[in-house]
């Protein structure tokens, strides 16, 4: 008789291996990325929407993301890559959490040198944004990170304790007005 975890382990194998069938795999790569793509293009309230709508992209190319893989969206961030069926290719998933507490992310399908050039990447959107930014012009830049320090010079003073506080208007007393 086997033990309860071990049939769970059996049953579901590599938590970080998707099935596919490598023939449906290569003849939809270029949509799924256009998917992902739309997908990506907007923030995400957490991670687990962000999961939630991964998963359901995925599934419209009949591949189901293992049950063992939820836990590592349970995070602020994260830096994931699914080995697809037993082709060359994989599925990079990254995502993390602003100080507005949107999460963005950003998932494609590559091959593996593609795959060990964005885990050694620090974010893929950061590249993208640092190309345009360059043909934009340094002037509006300047501006823009100036605004940028100040405001979160003052979130940087002002401890929990102080953003927090009770105030009298949160007390009823209507005297101060």
């Amino acid at each position: 008789m086997q033990t309860f975890k071990t049939f769970i382990n059996e049953e579901h194998g590599n938590p970080m291996h998707i099935e596919v069938d490598s023939d449906v795999l290569m003849n939809n790569k270029d949509a799924m990325n256009a998917d992902f793509d739309r997908l990506t293009a907007m923030p995400y309230q957490n991670s687990i929407v962000f999961y939630n709508q991964l998963r359901a992209t995925l599934e419209r190319y009949g591949m189901i993301i293992p049950p063992g893989a939820t836990r590592h969206f349970l995070n602020f961030d994260g830096e994931l890559s699914f080995k697809l069926g037993d082709g060359p290719l994989y599925l990079y998933v990254v995502f993390n959490t602003h100080k507005n507490n949107k999460l963005e992310g950003y998932a494609q399908v590559v091959d593996e040198e593609e795959l060990q050039k964005l885990m050694d990447a620090e974010d893929p959107r950061e590249e993208e944004e640092d190309e345009e930014e360059g043909e934009e012009g340094e002037e509006e830049e300047g501006e823009e990170e100036d605004e940028e320090e100040e405001m979160e010079d003052d979130e940087d003073e002002m401890g929990n304790n102080e953003k927090y506080r009770k105030r009298d208007s949160d007390a009823g007393d209507t005297s101060e007005y």
